[in-house]
């Protein structure tokens, strides 16, 4: 092969990585945006919260508490977990088998894409740790950057096992490939956090080096196509279902399932008579046990139990309290704007306003009862008790008149 034609060759397999890794993008786009909308709150809420309970480990953890074990333990499914993407298609049995030579640059590539993101989710998870270890072995800025290199350099060789283990044909030899991928990183990891500076960077670095040459005496030159194939079809429909835990993928073929509501906290919260009245208080109670609105409450009026339950002066519980309730208020006022354009609400005999006051009735007391559940460990917490009652009213006063103002229908 002339070098003109190798060069050409090179050029088309960059071609094929770029137009492989931006056609997947541009697939999972749209799905992304309302995933970020959806997740968003949730996210800062278990940032905001896992800060508060950090903070509070460090200034408050006895003496003799395993900083450093636990910051070995965070950091090892980062470093363990190992997976890369290659963009293969079940076609490239046919077309790409043959130039499998040629498809090692393809295949660089992948890796080098792999290292280089999680070596930045290594760095913000290893940032996040770093003040139980330097709290824990007294370290400063050259020891943060001095581990910080060979975590990296164990990511490149545990993706270098990985790698390693795609090429395996047995599940047997598979396992046993993963498992031992774990225990190296764990124990390493545990090495290097635990041992003094300079001690542990030495045995470390020559355990990977040692590590690393055996890997490349043990490298099959050839690849396991259909394993490859597996993974990515594995890789990309996680992707898919987790974005599809926010917006309907039509990647994912998911069997319709019925969602039964609880007839007793259906019956408790709607106070039904089954009369002509109640219709829409029966159909917004449904509405709301069904969709992602239950979900979304329930998760937050627990989030915001659990907070004010180890929230330790009168001011943050207050804060806690009101926040969450606000942000119960923030999410069940669209409740009231489901079906409201309906065309069958019209033909039925119905008052014309029935159905708004219906659904600000089931908003009520969904809100209400979410209310009492922030209550119960904030009459706990707060030094006098008559504070908890206080605090259930202005929580559910402030958005019931914003209601009110707004007249939502």
């Amino acid at each position: 092969m002339s070098k003109q034609e190798h060069h050409k060759l090179s050029i088309d397999t960059d071609r094929l990585w770029n137009k492989r890794t931006s056609d997947f993008l541009l697939e999972i786009r749209p799905f992304i945006g309302y995933a970020l909308q959806s997740a968003a709150l949730l996210i800062v809420l278990l940032i905001l919260a896992g800060a508060y309970f950090y903070t509070r480990l460090l200034s408050e953890a006895p003496p003799d508490f395993p900083f450093r074990e636990l910051a070995a333990l965070v950091l090892l499914p980062f470093l363990a977990l190992s997976p890369i993407r290659t963009y293969l298609k079940e076609a490239d049995l046919i077309y790409m088998v043959p130039m499998e030579t040629e498809m090692s640059a393809y295949m660089q590539k992948a890796t080098a894409r792999a290292f280089r993101i999680q070596t930045l989710a290594l760095l913000a998870v290893w940032t996040a740790v770093w003040p139980m270890y330097a709290l824990s072995a007294g370290g400063d800025g050259k020891s943060f950057v001095v581990i910080l290199l060979v975590l990296a350099a164990l990511k490149k060789v545990m993706l270098f096992s990985r790698w390693q283990e795609l090429k395996q044909t047995e599940r047997l030899q598979t396992l046993s490939w993963s498992a031992l991928r774990w225990l190296v990183a764990g124990g390493l990891a545990y090495l290097i956090l635990r041992l003094p500076l300079w001690t542990g960077t030495l045995i470390v670095t020559a355990s990977l080096l040692l590590i690393f040459g055996t890997l490349r005496w043990l490298d099959k030159p050839s690849l396991h196509w259909p394993r490859l194939i597996d993974t990515e079809k594995k890789h990309r429909a996680f992707i898919f279902r987790l974005l599809n835990q926010f917006i309907d993928v039509s990647e994912v073929q998911s069997r319709p399932r019925p969602k039964p509501a609880p007839m007793k906290l259906l019956r408790l919260l709607g106070g039904f008579r089954f009369a002509s009245q109640d219709t829409y208080r029966y159909m917004y109670t449904l509405v709301w046990l069904r969709s992602e609105l239950f979900g979304i409450t329930i998760r937050l009026s627990l989030l915001g139990a659990v907070l004010i339950s180890f929230a330790r002066d009168e001011w943050m519980t207050g804060f806690l309290f009101v926040l969450f309730a606000g942000l119960l208020a923030l999410q069940l006022k669209e409740l009231p704007k489901m079906h409201r354009h309906s065309d069958w609400s019209f033909i039925y005999p119905l008052p014309a306003d029935l159905r708004a006051r219906s659904a600000r009735s089931i908003r009520f007391r969904i809100h209400t009862a979410c209310m009492a559940v922030l209550a119960v460990p904030a009459l706990c917490t707060m030094p006098e008790p008559l504070y908890a009652p206080g605090l259930f009213l202005i929580g559910w006063g402030v958005p019931y008149l914003y209601g009110i103002m707004r007249r939502e229908s």
